[in-house]
């Protein structure tokens, strides 16, 4: 199952040139390990303010990409931690990594095929 909704990204995009989207895809390639190392950090630190910050901030990025699943599980993180109940968020952060990595895949063969 596609990780992102096609007809949404191309809806989101339609007033792009291929070298801006390009662009906005390769930024997200160049920052998608420092976000997940510090997502993770903030998680193994407990601290649940930068997590908010952080996850809101990933959450922001892959709405641009139309990506539903991870786009929820970094807003579930950001509610969460702004609740500061930790307990289930490690799983969820599983998960959500698992799926941006995904959908980086995604976007690099779309990328290719351009």
């Amino acid at each position: 199952m596609a990780t992102i909704d096609w007809e949404q990204f191309n809806e989101n995009f339609q007033y792009y040139d291929a070298e801006t989207v390009s662009e906005v895809i390769e930024n997200f390639f160049e920052e998608l390990d420092e976000r997940m190392s510090i997502l993770e950090k903030n998680i193994g630190d407990n601290d649940m303010g930068s997590l908010s910050f952080n996850a809101h901030s990933l959450k922001s990025v892959i709405g641009n990409f139309m990506a539903p699943r991870p786009y929820e599980l970094s807003r579930r993180i950001e509610e969460l931690a702004k609740q500061n109940s930790a307990e289930s968020i490690p799983g969820l952060f599983a998960e959500l990594k698992e799926l941006c990595y995904e959908l980086k895949g995604e976007l690099k063969t779309y990328l290719e095929k351009k």
